[in-house]
């Protein structure tokens, strides 16, 4: 839904990019939490994101869930290394 009303509807727009902003925000406190410094928690959330929206997005068109688990692997192995980093 995202793709779809980003052009063509600003308040809907606005109410999409305030959802992953607070998905964002979230998920950078629980990793800052872990341990992770501020900025890289903000980076590794926002790549966790964005490698889960675009894997659910490819495994909708599928209608596979293979597509995601790659980049949930991936999404993981980007956690461990600011976790490695954090300590």
């Amino acid at each position: 839904m995202a793709l779809e009303v980003v052009s063509t509807h600003e308040a809907l727009r606005r109410a999409t990019a305030d959802v992953f902003a607070s998905w964002i925000e979230a998920l950078a406190g629980f990793y800052a939490g872990a341990g992770i410094e501020a900025e890289t928690a903000r980076d590794t959330a926002g790549s966790v994101i964005a490698l889960l929206e675009g894997a659910f997005m490819l495994g909708r068109a599928a209608h596979d869930t293979a597509p995601v688990l790659a980049p949930a692997r991936a999404s993981a192995a980007i956690v461990r290394d600011a976790l490695g980093r954090a300590g």
